[in-house]
């Protein structure tokens, strides 16, 4: 009863201040990453560039194994009710060792069975001691995502990135290979749980006594396998591309494609911030008022696609400007696997977007499938498609994969919320990111700074979105209310 008496939080609120913390984290350390991974290239070159890609791929792909999704099933326990922190959390610490041990087995024997080199298997195994600081790191994680923390998690995933650049930015200095790079990735992580203990402590969010109980261990697993599942189909998604370049084209040219992706994955910072602040909020809602949840989808869907079409038909027609300016000349051949992977943006904001509101509704067994046939699919495509045309086959499948993933979001949500997406408005910004299109093209013709070819065409997308319709009036209203509640009053 006294839980009821409590003051409701604002779900608008809530998810406004851990996107505005979470945006203005992730623009920081995107920008510092973006910089830093340019250095990494060009320091690199092509080669070991590769070399480096595929260690993270193939231990990011069975780091899985080390987690089961238990981790996003405890961040969602607590959001519906902290009290299952003493009853989850340590629980959850002990299994992830287990799993850690039985991951870094699988990774480091795996890579030498598929015939890496004795360096790329060295740095591997390097990596998987990350599984077990993990195993510590990721369930603190979840106590401050269960509280509806995003503004903490933000900064600490600031410190760990920022970690890794000082560590690696000496090694690089000093000269050494990409597997010291590898190392820095590990050696950051011990200083960042003791600031997340710090953090959570000071915060009153526990962690609780110590307590454990292996017969839950069993339960854990099953009700976190269906987020487990989403993990590595995920996985697949992002990393099975490099795996399978690799055992087809050289190393030179899996640092191509990964030179391209990287870019592509720099320009999903505004959604994820959103997508990661709205999971818990989203599930508090939910079990208050399910109804509350539908207008959510219908905005959130408007807004991905007013924020990621301009991005996929800009960057489609600047790609080749794009590498020029950041890379050296051996990497031109990115700038062909960059404009078919940009096209990925809003495709992914979408499908992210939704991945996380099933996991608010409790329909993540819905996601499990979706990204299940999303790891065969990708595999099948990679297969299929790398072997005849190299990055550009995988630049395809990517897209592709994620396309049918979409796809699939879009029937299930359909079902559940019904119609209201309002596809003549959402028309209606297809049309002006395809005029902005024309815009870009001139520009290039004329040879247009690029700067000034970003400025005009972003300034003239704005303006026709305002008067084409896209957004009702009630949309646009709210729009400038936010705008003016957040301007400095005048004296």
């Amino acid at each position: 009863m006294a839980a009821s008496e409590q003051p409701r939080r604002s779900a608008g609120r809530t998810i406004a201040r851990n996107t505005l913390f979470g945006l203005g984290a992730q623009f920081a350390l995107r920008v510092a990453g973006f910089i830093f991974n340019i250095v990494v290239i060009r320091t690199l070159g092509g080669e070991e560039f590769g070399q480096y890609s595929i260690v993270i791929a193939w231990a990011s792909l069975f780091s899985v194994v080390g987690d089961l999704g238990i981790n996003q099933y405890l961040g969602r326990e607590i959001a519906r009710d902290p009290k299952k922190a003493d009853e989850l959390f340590w629980d959850t610490v002990a299994l992830r060792f287990v799993l850690a041990l039985i991951a870094s087995i699988i990774t480091t024997v795996g890579a030498a069975l598929n015939g890496y080199t004795g360096t790329i298997v060295m740095a591997i195994a390097i990596y998987t001691s990350s599984y077990f600081l993990q195993a510590v790191l990721a369930p603190l994680t979840s106590l401050l995502v269960g509280n509806e923390r995003i503004d903490i998690t933000s900064a600490m995933t600031v410190v760990t990135q920022v970690l890794f650049m000082v560590f690696a930015g000496v090694f690089l200095f000093l000269g050494l290979d990409f597997v010291w790079i590898v190392l820095a990735s590990v050696i950051n992580l011990p200083l960042v749980i003791v600031l997340q203990y710090w953090a959570i402590r000071r915060n009153n969010l526990g962690p609780p006594r110590f307590h454990i109980n292996p017969r839950l261990w069993l339960s854990v697993v099953r009700f976190g396998l269906p987020f487990g599942i989403v993990q590595l189909s995920l996985s697949f998604a992002f990393r099975v591309d490099t795996i399978i370049l690799s055992g087809n084209v050289s190393d030179e040219q899996v640092g191509w494609y990964n030179a391209a992706y990287n870019l592509t994955l720099t320009l999903l910072t505004l959604t994820r911030s959103f997508n990661d602040a709205i999971l818990p909020t989203l599930a508090r809602e939910h079990v208050l008022n399910p109804d509350s949840v539908r207008p959510w989808y219908y905005r959130s869907v408007k807004v991905m696609l007013f924020l990621g079409l301009p991005i996929a038909v800009g960057g489609m027609l600047t790609a080749d400007r794009i590498t020029g300016i950041l890379y050296q000349p051996d990497f031109a051949p990115a700038a062909v696997a960059l404009a078919i992977l940009v096209w990925d943006i809003p495709i992914v904001m979408y499908h992210s977007f939704c991945g996380n509101m099933t996991t608010s509704i409790k329909r993540e067994g819905s996601a499990a499938r979706i990204y299940g046939s999303l790891g065969i699919i990708n595999t099948l495509l990679n297969l299929i498609l790398i072997p005849r045309f190299g990055i550009i086959g995988a630049s395809f499948a990517t897209v592709l994969t994620d396309l049918a993933g979409a796809a699939q979001f879009y029937l299930l949500f359909r079902r559940h919320f019904g119609a209201g997406l309002g596809f003549k408005r959402l028309a209606r910004l297809a049309a002006v990111a395809a005029l902005m299109g024309l815009i870009i093209y001139a520009l290039n013709l004329l040879h247009v700074f690029f700067l000034v070819v970003v400025a005009i065409s972003g300034t003239a997308y704005l303006v026709m979105v305002w008067y084409s319709g896209a957004f009702s009036p009630e949309e646009r209203q709210g729009l400038v209310s936010f705008v003016k509640k957040r301007l400095p009053a005048r004296a």
